[in-house]
């Protein structure tokens, strides 16, 4: 018998609902969700600032009152990293939900520590720099920083499966370790069985972003006939897991979408730097010695993967607000396109004369916003839609900016228009990141039990 891992999400927002013919139709073990990015935590924390009991995805709401009911019913254990910036709060709605709903037993675990922005000081105090970890530069402390998130890896997930947990929230767990956890719970794999934990990593890899092994977002299930319309409702992947670390990828049965060998491929190398040296906190993967074959109509199985001893840090990722940026989105066309491109620009720049604009950048939509410069530009296009980004410290300085333009509707080059939806749009946090090291002892994972008792 194999063991099934169920994936039914990939992003904050995906359709977690892709999770309920897994479950109806007894197709899985276990179904894991990832929603963490690192965008998402900076959404998190904003949604945090404006109610202190928020932090955690709006998913979660649709898991506990869609999802859990069924999984419960059918022993089917749940894993979400959606609770974000808080998993307590999370597992508090999640309790409360299933009170409603009368799932009397059900319980919940709340996985804490990787939460590091009130301990920074204490940080460096215990030894880390806080050094950013490609360029070398040196801390910042009086930076505004939004978050600061240290990846966790399987170990206290596998700590709450362990304990009978239904459903297990947590914060910034590296992704692929969602989906090891449960294979080192039921498998019993140890801690230094390198081999069998990379095997578990790649796996979780494969299914992490949901649609894209099954047909998604896929050059190569559009050169093998993907049907446009069955992109929208396209079973989400499933892993049956051997005892041994291998394991074969397929989909959700009776469902839209294509499993082969190069859309593996290319889920694969997703977001991959180094394929055989693939960091994790749990183990480090090789993945230039594994085998793909194709057994079957939409199952690919992979063997041979190998694994490293886990690295002596850990990655902390810190996200640092460092302004805001607004888009307005023009159009001109021809004659002398380009010839009024460049009065476009003149008009905007001198038009901001005063502001604290910091910076401005063009591109040309269908023409550079892609591929950069590898392409010349048509000599006298048709048509230039041209996106202006730009960014300011503040929010009131994009709004004056805007309402400068605004004030050139009438007398710009000629046959110029501008997209009304960037006119009204709002201005966006520029987030920078800030990844850096630290040692693995001033990391504590802690995990909390809730039960809901009728």
């Amino acid at each position: 018998m194999t063991y099934r891992i169920g994936s039914a999400q990939g992003f904050y927002g995906d359709d977690v609902t892709r999770a309920l013919p897994m479950i109806e139709g007894g197709h899985v073990d276990v179904i894991c969700f990832e929603a963490l990015a690192e965008l998402t935590l900076a959404i998190l924390q904003k949604d945090r600032l404006q109610d202190p009991s928020r932090g955690y995805t709006f998913d979660l709401n649709i898991i506990a009152s869609k999802i859990l009911p069924g999984a419960f019913e059918r022993k089917i254990p749940l894993i979400t990293n959606g609770g974000g910036l808080n998993p307590a709060g999370a597992a508090q709605m999640v309790k409360a939900t299933a009170e409603k709903l009368g799932l009397d037993g059900v319980k919940i675990a709340a996985v804490s520590g990787d939460d590091m922005l009130g301990r920074l000081d204490e940080l460096q105090a215990g030894g880390a720099d806080l050094a950013h970890m490609e360029s070398g530069k040196p801390f910042a402390p009086e930076s505004y920083w939004a978050n600061a998130n240290v990846y966790l890896g399987a170990l206290p997930i596998v700590e709450a499966l362990q304990a009978g947990a239904d459903i297990v929230i947590t914060g910034r767990v590296a992704d692929p370790c969602l989906y090891l956890a449960p294979l080192i719970a039921h498998y019993g794999w140890a801690w230094d069985d390198w081999d069998k934990l990379a095997s578990g990593i790649v796996c979780g890899h494969l299914l992490e972003c949901t649609g894209q092994v099954v047909g998604g977002n896929s050059l190569a299930a559009m050169e093998d006939g993907i049907e446009a319309e069955d992109l929208p409702h396209l079973g989400y992947p499933i892993a049956h897991v051997e005892a041994d670390g291998a394991f074969t990828i397929t989909k959700t049965p009776d469902a839209p979408g294509i499993v082969t060998v190069n859309t593996v491929k290319e889920q694969l190398l997703y977001e991959v730097h180094d394929p055989a040296n693939y960091i994790t906190p749990d183990v480090v993967a090789d993945f230039t010695t594994l085998a793909l074959e194709q057994t079957a109509p939409d199952h690919v199985r992979v063997t041979g993967v190998s694994g490293k001893p886990r690295p002596q840090k850990l990655k902390l990722n810190l996200g640092r607000v460092e302004g805001y940026m607004r888009e307005l989105i023009f159009t001109v066309g021809w004659p002398d396109a380009w010839h009024k491109v460049n009065q476009l620009k003149t008009m905007i720049e001198r038009s901001w004369d005063g502001l604290s604009i910091k910076r401005i950048a063009y591109d040309y939509m269908g023409m550079n916003s892609l591929y950069g410069s590898i392409a010349p530009l048509p000599d006298d296009p048709l048509e230039v839609i041209v996106r202006v980004m730009f960014t300011a410290n503040d929010e009131n300085t994009l709004s004056k900016a805007v309402r400068r333009m605004m004030n050139n509707g009438l007398s710009g080059p000629a046959g110029m228009s501008i997209s009304g939806t960037t006119i009204s749009a709002k201005p966006r946090i520029i987030l920078g990141l800030w990844p850096t090291l630290i040692g693995r002892d001033l990391v504590t994972p802690s995990v909390d039990y809730l039960e809901v008792s009728l």
